[in-house]
C-alpha cells in the first residue's frame, strides 16, 4: 500500500476515535445532569386516574439509594438510559420505569417492567402514569 493511502487511513481512524470519545463524554455529561435532577424527595400528586395518598413519597439520594415508604429493605436505583430508571428492592424485586418528564420540580414516570424474585415474575407492564412534585432537595 502506498504511503499516502496509509496516512489517510491513519487520519480517518484518528477522526473516528475522536468523534467517538466526544459522544461518550456527552452521554456521561447527560447522565450527570439527570442524576442530579432526580436527587430529592418527591410527593406523588397523581396516579393514573385514581386518587393518591398525601403520604406517597419517594426519595432519591446521591449515593444511588432510595426510600419508598412504606416499603422496607435496601432500595437502590440507577438510570439504564437517560429516560429509563430501574428501582431495586433487594431481595424482593425490581421495577423499570420510562421517564416521561424530569425537571427541577416535576417527575413523571410509567412502569414498563416488573420483576418479583420470590414468585419468578418477570413481565412487561404498561402501567399507569405516576406524577410527582419535588418536596425537598436531599
Amino acid at each position: 500500500m502506498n504511503r499516502k493511502i496509509k496516512w489517510r487511513i491513519f487520519h480517518f481512524t484518528m477522526l473516528v476515535l475522536l468523534l467517538g470519545s466526544c459522544e461518550n463524554h456527552q452521554q456521561s455529561a447527560n447522565h450527570t445532569i439527570i442524576d442530579s435532577l432526580i436527587v430529592g424527595k418527591w410527593q406523588m400528586v397523581e396516579y393514573g386516574s385514581g386518587s393518591v395518598n398525601a403520604l406517597d413519597t419517594i426519595s432519591f439520594y446521591k449515593n444511588g439509594k432510595a426510600d419508598c415508604p412504606p416499603e422496607t429493605g435496601e432500595i437502590t436505583y440507577h438510570f439504564i438510559t437517560s429516560d429509563s430508571l430501574a428501582i431495586y428492592n433487594r431481595g424482593f424485586g425490581e421495577q423499570h420505569y420510562k421517564i416521561l418528564k424530569l425537571s427541577n420540580d416535576s417527575l413523571i414516570k410509567r412502569i414498563r417492567r416488573q420483576r418479583i424474585y420470590a414468585d419468578s415474575i418477570d413481565e412487561p407492564v404498561n402501567g399507569e402514569i405516576e406524577k410527582y412534585i419535588r418536596v425537598t432537595d436531599n
